[in-house]
């Protein structure tokens, strides 16, 4: 999303709908920024004066005025929402002519999804989407084209330990693993589905995909798919951007790379051609 919300303005206003704790870095912006969510905790929210607000509503029942919001944020949140064709309906209400959306979701019927809800940790995924099907909704519920989408994979940072609510027999067992174990666990099954992919063309990594959708021709900068993301915090990095930095080393034969953002050693794949 950093390529839409890098080009408003201090007098712009960006809504993160779903926002929990806020679902993006607001400090690197410079746009008002309203955050939306039913659940809101005041003392772990970001404050910057008027330039950040918070407003306590269902997704599906937006309390601002029509044509007043420069850009929709959803991330991660458009599966969650009880009603999101509604919510939908809410978006195109709010958002200027010349305003722009970001959707960030799971796709419902993928190997990360299954895994996640076999674990139990889905149990708040209420909506399951296909790529095709949504891009069409959006358009009718909003008359927003696509403008840019690429696909997002996954660090499968839901089988880390801890694992709070997780009642499955699944999740545990993975309690029950020690650190190191759980880690390797988690590792493995990164570096598994990355080679399954990369052999028979596959995308067992795959999380979902994130897009972006406007009204009008917009010219913004493109965004890369990463195929190595971190199991510890989510985060994807470029392969070019992890060997340059001095990131990447090897040992008994198996390539790692540490985590930009927080450190964590991860198995390092080569990717696919048509990723980064």
């Amino acid at each position: 999303m950093h390529n839409i919300l890098k080009t408003l303005s201090e007098s712009q206003t960006a809504l993160d709908l779903g926002c929990g704790n806020g679902s993006f870095n607001y400090a690197a912006y410079r746009c008002k920024i309203i955050g939306i969510d039913i659940i809101l905790n005041a003392a772990e929210l970001s404050r910057d004066g008027d330039r950040l607000q918070y407003i306590r509503s269902t997704a599906h029942q937006i309390p601002l005025a029509g044509n007043s919001i420069d850009a929709v944020i959803c991330h991660h949140s458009m599966e969650h929402f009880s009603s999101y064709t509604r919510t939908l309906d809410e978006i195109s209400r709010v958002l200027k002519p010349d305003g722009m959306l970001w959707i960030a979701v799971p796709n419902g019927y993928s190997f990360d999804d299954a895994l996640y809800r076999f674990t139990d940790a889905g149990h708040g995924h209420v909506n399951r989407f296909r790529l095709d099907p949504l891009i069409q909704e959006v358009r009718i519920r909003t008359d927003l084209k696509l403008v840019q989408f690429f696909a997002l994979f996954s660090g499968f940072v839901y089988l880390k330990k801890p694992l709070p609510g997780l009642p499955s027999l699944f999740g545990r067992f993975m309690r029950l693993l020690p650190d190191s174990l759980n880690r390797g666990c988690v590792l493995g099954i990164n570096a598994a589905t990355r080679i399954i992919d990369k052999a028979f063309g596959l995308r067992t990594s795959q999380y979902g995909w994130a897009f972006v959708f406007a009204r009008n021709k917009v010219s913004l900068e493109s965004l890369p798919s990463y195929f190595n993301v971190c199991w510890k915090c989510g985060s994807g990095h470029g392969a070019d951007y992890l060997k340059s930095s001095g990131r990447v080393s090897s040992k008994l034969g198996i390539r790692f790379f540490r985590c930009p953002s927080c450190q964590a050693n991860n198995i390092f794949l080569e990717p696919p051609k048509d990723l980064s």
